[in-house]
């Protein structure tokens, strides 16, 4: 992946250096010529006899499968014999079976792979995530989130997510707010998309491009979870988003902890729930590890403070359904430190984000979830004000095109968890998803 980074970056490098135009007879004054002249230099597409290009004639298949394996500079493999359409002599065989291998094409039916079938938009688009999966290279994020096709339903589910994506890498363009999927792609088209892609896969991610990337209970890999450590250990490692769990003790004192018992984080025993603040300070919340041995259980007020200082923004879940009181004591601590628009509430109780709904509608919601059904996203949907921002919090296994293709049209965005491999991150993100969450990985393992 680093060698294929390394080439794309250099061809990039070539681009931009001034070298001389190509002479294309059919494409003096044509919107894409300069596309065009790139991705002929670079040898992605090619032209016809008495060098013409033809931009505006479709696309095909093959061309595209070959244009994409010329700006991938992947070694190809014989050519297979899967298809009985894709003879071995044809000069895109072997990148149709570089495609196929590699799960960035498939047949359109048993033993076919149609070559001369004219490509849409979202066919190619699908085809253009499926190589960013394949490069392990998390796509930018150029463009606002909160764009909303006029043409939305026209979409296949598995077009829809991949459309949205590249519209958001700067990729794919709308036209009057129109995506059109299944317009049939041009040459010049190829040409553009090619270029845009190759741009965006080539040049490092800036941080106001990158995904939420959400550390987990503080970075517990190596310090104990929920605890100030952690999370001040998160932000030495460039997290900027920070999840934690709330309950209350017997004394109403919001704490940060995950289980209902303080037994598999402490030295000690018994419900969390049942015991007075002062009680718990007699604890070690060492989680086990070793060089935490003053780790305390922490406030939620101290929490605040340390993300106000450090610039984090926090993601609290609520772990039991809070009261009206207790939930006004938490808004008054987030208030104090002039957090109010800069945390995100979430809970797996749908009660308590009503509660927070109508207490603050501008507060960002989280609607967290095993599973995901029709049920689930109306549920998320019905949180919405017009004033805020509501996310489904899933798991990410729990998630299929479908799913993300239902929250599009709902208006409702999409976060994952809890997400621990880099192949299985980068497949998340290149998706509508806004962010995952994570225990290990680093901002700087995904985007590097």
């Amino acid at each position: 992946m680093r060698r294929r980074k390394a080439a794309i970056a250099l061809v990039l490098a070539a681009l931009l250096g001034g070298a001389p135009a190509f002479a294309l007879p059919d494409t003096d004054g044509h919107p894409a010529e300069a596309e065009i002249d790139r991705a002929v230099r670079q040898g992605w597409l090619s032209c016809g006899a008495g060098d013409r290009f033809a931009p505006d004639a479709a696309l095909t298949r093959a061309t595209f499968v070959e244009a994409l394996a010329k700006l991938d500079g992947a070694a190809l493999p014989p050519a297979g014999r899967a298809f009985s359409d894709v003879p071995a002599g044809r000069s895109y065989a072997r990148a149709v079976q570089w495609a196929v291998v590699n799960g960035i094409a498939t047949g359109t039916a048993p033993g076919l792979f149609s070559p001369d079938a004219a490509v849409t938009r979202e066919q190619a688009a699908v085809m253009l995530i499926r190589h960013a999966n394949y490069s392990g290279v998390a796509l930018p994020r150029r463009r606002s989130r909160a764009v909303r096709f006029s043409d939305l339903d026209a979409c296949s589910d598995s077009g829809l997510d991949a459309l949205y994506t590249l519209y958001r890498a700067g990729v794919f363009d709308t036209e009057d707010g129109a995506i059109c999927p299944a317009d049939v792609m041009t040459r010049a088209d190829c040409a553009r998309v090619l270029s845009r892609y190759q741009q965006a896969c080539a040049q490092t991610c800036p941080n106001n491009q990158r995904a939420m990337v959400i550390s987990h209970m503080g970075y517990s890999a190596e310090a104990p979870e929920n605890t100030l450590e952690a999370y001040a250990l998160a932000d030495s490692k460039q997290y900027i988003y920070v999840e934690t769990d709330v309950r209350f003790t017997r004394d109403n004192v919001p704490v940060l902890l995950h289980d209902a018992t303080i037994d598999r984080t402490s030295d000690g025993t018994g419900a969390v729930a049942q015991m007075t603040y002062d009680e718990l300070q007699r604890f070690r919340f060492d989680a086990g590890k070793d060089g935490y041995d003053d780790a305390a259980l922490p406030q939620f007020r101290a929490f605040i403070q340390l993300c106000a200082a450090r610039y984090l923004h926090p993601y609290i879940e609520l772990k039991p359904v809070v009261s009206g009181r207790q939930l006004e004591q938490m808004f008054d601590i987030v208030a104090a430190y002039g957090m109010e628009q800069h945390v995100t509430w979430i809970s797996f109780a749908y009660a308590n984000l009503e509660r927070i709904r109508r207490a603050d509608p501008q507060a960002e919601l989280g609607y967290v979830c095993s599973e995901v059904d029709d049920g689930t996203i109306a549920r998320a949907e019905q949180l919405k004000t017009g004033q805020n921002t509501v996310y489904l919090c899933a798991r990410y296994t729990a998630l299929n095109s479908t799913v993300r293709a239902q929250c599009l049209r709902a208006g409702v965005y999409l976060e994952v968890w809890t997400i621990d491999e880099r192949k299985t991150a980068i497949q998340q993100l290149n998706t509508s998803a806004q962010g995952i969450t994570v225990d290990r990985l680093t901002p700087a393992d995904i985007y590097r």
